[in-house]
């Protein structure tokens, strides 16, 4: 094998492992954020929050009897502040809700554990609050 050839494998070698790592289940991807200064972006920066990717996609491979199902985790947002991140979810509706409910904790705790985040921000766009969910476990 002459130098051209070395390089050549070394190339294709290269581009095998960076689509293995970018492929890998567990892994989140996403945006990186731009200029945006949408709403959302502009509340969580007034309240000290870094905005570290949008739409965060996670994903995930179920097997169930050998057989394996695929399917993806989004979200909004993943911020951070004082170390810790956090996943956002947006509420656009004025309703109020039951965060602790069995249907919400449930969601909310899925996300918390999948995503690996210190909690989960709700942002309600119409009052423009944030309320921080966090699990002890």
């Amino acid at each position: 094998m002459g130098i051209k050839d070395w390089v050549l494998l070394g190339l294709l070698t290269l581009v095998v492992l960076i689509r293995w790592f970018k492929s890998r289940p567990g892994r989140v991807s996403g945006k990186k954020p731009g200029q945006s200064h949408g709403k959302v972006v502009q509340i969580l920066q007034e309240a000290g929050y870094e905005v570290l990717t949008v739409k965060p996609t996670l994903n995930v491979t179920m097997e169930i009897d050998g057989r394996t199902h695929p399917f993806e985790l989004k979200n909004d947002y993943i911020v951070k502040r004082g170390g810790r991140r956090y996943l956002v979810r947006i509420r656009r509706d004025n309703k109020t809700v039951r965060l602790q409910s069995k249907l919400w904790r449930g969601s909310l705790l899925r996300d918390v554990v999948a995503f690996r985040t210190s909690g989960i921000l709700i942002v309600h766009l119409e009052k423009e609050t944030i309320q921080v969910v966090r699990f002890h476990i």
